[in-house]
């Protein structure tokens, strides 16, 4: 279960973290590759999102995600509360919506690891002060305690530490140094992408029509991308040859606007 802020207003301390990319952008990104990791857990039958933003609710929705409205007031614990009340009967984990290295099998690690007891668990951040996940049994109260110090307001509630130590779970990213930690350890395609046309992400390039002028640039990554005729125009060069290194601009949508050959200083 995740509570996803309005991308335009959450993650404040991230705002301007990667120039040229739109802060909205990014804090959705962050909730995008969480909850895509939560999905492919093994240990997870569904993941449920609490929001109130229409944006972040379509794209949640696109992924698989059921998502429920957020309550009036807001907050990120009446947010929980509201999740775990939309299942009934079954055991809840609550999940910080800004993990976008999360490895699905360090998930399903902890995961195991709570339903191991009848008793709520948390997993503090990396730091150890904040909390990033916090399970609870069948028929047990979720009581969340997320804010400021949460690892020792849950410890207080009654809430048992989990002990494993999973570098991608506990990377929560609430700062640009925070970002730069968690693409240490592997960004989710979402946020990398947009890393990526932050600081100018280059490729090689996998197909080139010369009648459309257009084709497929293949990303460090793995991922293929698609560059239409107007990209290699803006480009200035007469053609393109497979296997090639190129530079990749994007709008603000993704599309790429323009492929150049790169340079070195």
């Amino acid at each position: 279960m995740l509570a996803v802020k309005p991308p335009a207003t959450g993650k404040t301390r991230l705002r301007g973290a990667l120039p040229g990319v739109p802060h909205e952008r990014l804090a959705l990104a962050l909730a995008l590759d969480t909850a895509t990791a939560a999905l492919a857990a093994t240990e997870v039958a569904e993941v449920i999102a609490v929001t109130g933003d229409p944006g972040a609710a379509a794209a949640l929705v696109g992924l698989g995600v059921r998502v429920v409205p957020e309550p009036a007031g807001g907050g990120l614990n009446r947010a929980f509360a509201v999740g775990a009340a939309a299942a009934p009967g079954r055991p809840v984990a609550a999940l910080q919506a800004d993990l976008p290295a999360l490895a699905p099998g360090e998930l399903t690690a902890a995961l195991r690891e709570a339903g191991a007891g009848a008793v709520r668990r948390y997993a503090a951040d990396a730091p150890g002060t904040g909390t990033v996940l916090l399970t609870t049994p069948p028929g047990v109260h979720l009581d969340p305690c997320f804010g400021p110090g949460s690892a020792a307001a849950h410890a207080a509630s009654g809430a048992v530490p989990l002990d494993g130590w999973w570098p991608t779970l506990r990377r929560d990213v609430d700062t640009a140094a925070d970002l730069a930690a968690a693409a240490g350890l592997g960004l989710g395609p979402h946020t990398a992408r947009l890393v990526g046309y932050g600081a100018g992400m280059q490729g090689t390039v996998a197909t080139y029509d010369p009648a459309s002028r257009s084709g497929t640039v293949l990303l460090d990554d793995g991922s293929s991308l698609a560059y239409p005729a107007t990209a290699f125009d803006a480009s200035g060069l007469r053609l393109l040859r497979l296997g090639q290194r190129v530079r990749i601009e994007q709008d603000e949508s993704g599309t790429v606007t323009r492929l150049t050959i790169p340079t070195l200083p």
